[in-house]
């Protein structure tokens, strides 16, 4: 009898391309929590300088964090950003998203 060696190649050769795909995919998922993060920019959008406070868990919840420091520092810019991290090619914060609805 003899060994069927193009079958077992061509599955080896498919379970290692399955196991390629596999661990490309699980590092590219995202590790930045699910949390909402608010931005209070106390010298206008352009400077640079805000006030970052994480962990809210719902964007109503940083929304009126961030109205109500808004409001004390004279009605300055704001905005709240989910799963944000901190991006060292950009140096700054960047989040997946960002929203400021009053």
């Amino acid at each position: 009898m003899k060994f069927p060696v193009v079958p077992v190649f061509v599955l080896i050769l498919l379970s290692c391309f399955a196991s390629a795909i596999w661990c490309i995919s699980a590092g590219e998922k995202d590790s930045r929590p699910e949390t909402w993060t608010s931005f209070i920019y106390t010298h206008g959008y352009d400077s640079g300088k805000y006030k970052k406070t994480d962990n809210f868990d719902s964007y109503e919840a940083c929304r009126d964090f961030a109205k109500e420091q808004s409001s004390f520092y004279d009605n300055v810019p704001w905005e709240c950003g989910l799963k944000c991290g901190f991006d060292s090619r950009k140096q700054g914060f960047q989040c997946q998203e960002m929203r400021n609805e009053q």
